[in-house]
């Protein structure tokens, strides 16, 4: 009885292998679908041989084997050209050994071939019950079959357990591995579907990040225009506006064609940065905004001037950001402070508001794609864009905050000489 079990482990084992492990490796290789048909029709054929070879000896000397589960999975899956091949594979191997089971294979196998030629083309139409249900069946109808045939033809007291044996055998290893199949099936669409949506997703965040990035600009200019309007503007103050102006449409263009450069920084393109000097143009660039939100910009700037290694229009992209995310978090009014300090072989950045401020859960959700302090108004790939640029800089950011009390942004940055 032990024998028996080890057999029958060793052929369920081949079928594993050969039905289910070696198809689903198949389908992960980049290989034209005909070529892929032909190797796991090959894999099933050899399925069959290796259930032929190794057989499993039961009560009163008969022997059975588990060749009819990779027929039934191959014709489920293998198609016309699959039960074809496999008809052939089981009559001429089965013919090898001769004796009386030869046959009632060219029986079985004919059967087993004409039933899923002209059945698959409805097998590809159901759902994983119905080839569940389809396979059980068929492997329990061949069982019985084959019992029949041989009580007929060659010995009428085949015993219970022979029979129980093989029926009960064949229509579980018919269901496992239809229903791993199918599982599997399932799990390669749903892993493909998750990709695509993942695909989708990153094209709804790039398409949102540039509208929301040239919306910055945008709003300097109309900031700017807006008090171009005062008619006793001097005509110096109105010119340094234009050209403020038309330097922030420019800016807004260099994002559009540019925005994909920032995921991986060009070389090329990066250049020592004075943060002293950029600091200067994103207050120049911000005072507009702030003085329309009442809001009071101080700068604690240095002396010494402290060079960055980066992108001048990322860094200002950056900066603008989160000034920007500052001041709107001041609806009624506050201060908004940037400041220059010294560490060691690092500048640190400071800018800090004294808005709404944010609780420890939103902190913790800061940079993540849609997740804004701003509710419906906000889009959250502002930070998400500006974390980004830090990072390629190799650069860091520290965000503290209370609420109703402000927040501080802290980006730290390497020293490079100039």
């Amino acid at each position: 009885m032990d024998g028996m079990m080890q057999i029958f482990l060793l052929n369920f084992l081949f079928l594993l292998f050969f039905l289910l492990f070696i198809p689903i490796l198949i389908d992960q290789i980049h290989l034209p679908d005909k070529w892929k048909t032909g190797l796991k029709i090959l894999s099933f054929s050899i399925a069959i041989i290796s259930c032929i070879s190794i057989p499993i000896k039961v009560e009163g000397g008969f022997i059975l084997d588990l060749r009819l589960v990779a027929t039934i999975i191959g014709g489920i899956y293998g198609g016309i050209p699959a039960s074809i091949v496999l008809w052939l594979t089981n009559i001429s191997y089965r013919s090898l050994f001769g004796g009386e089971g030869v046959e009632t294979t060219v029986v079985l196998a004919t059967v087993h071939m004409i039933f899923f030629v002209f059945l698959f083309p409805k097998l590809k139409k159901l759902t994983k019950t119905e080839k569940l249900l389809i396979g059980t069946v068929t492997g329990y109808f061949s069982s019985i079959f084959t019992i029949a045939y041989i009580t007929i033809f060659y010995s009428p007291t085949v015993p219970f357990v022979v029979s129980i044996t093989l029926i009960l055998l064949q229509t579980t290893a018919v269901a496992i591995i239809i229903y791993f199949q199918e599982l599997m099936g399932e799990m390669t669409i749903m892993k493909n579907e998750i990709l695509r949506t993942e695909k989708m997703e990153i094209v709804s965040q790039l398409a949102s990040s540039i509208s929301h990035e040239v919306r910055n600009p945008l709003t300097v200019v109309k900031g700017f225009l807006q008090l171009m309007r005062d008619s006793n503007l001097p005509p110096e103050k109105r010119n340094e506006f234009l050209k403020i102006s038309i330097s922030e449409l420019d800016r807004a263009n260099s994002i559009i064609g540019d925005y994909l450069a920032f995921a991986k920084p060009s070389q090329e393109r990066q250049e020592n940065l004075c943060i002293n000097v950029e600091l200067e143009k994103t207050v120049e660039v911000i005072t507009p905004l702030a003085n329309m939100n009442s809001v009071t910009v101080k700068v604690h700037s240095i002396s010494e001037e402290l060079f960055i290694k980066g992108e001048k229009q990322l860094l200002q992209q950056c900066l603008l950001n989160i000034t920007k995310n500052c001041i709107e978090a001041m609806p009624k009014g506050g201060e908004l402070t940037l400041g220059i300090t010294r560490n060691d072989n690092d500048i640190l950045l400071h800018i800090s508001d004294t808005g709404v401020g944010m609780s420890e859960e939103q902190l913790k959700k800061i940079g993540e794609p849609y997740f804004s302090t701003k509710g419906e108004a906000g889009t959250g790939l502002g930070m998400m864009t500006s974390l980004r640029i830090i990072q390629s800089m190799g650069g860091s950011l520290k965000i503290t905050s209370q609420e109703n009390k402000g927040t501080n942004f802290e980006l730290c940055f390497p020293i490079v000489k100039k």
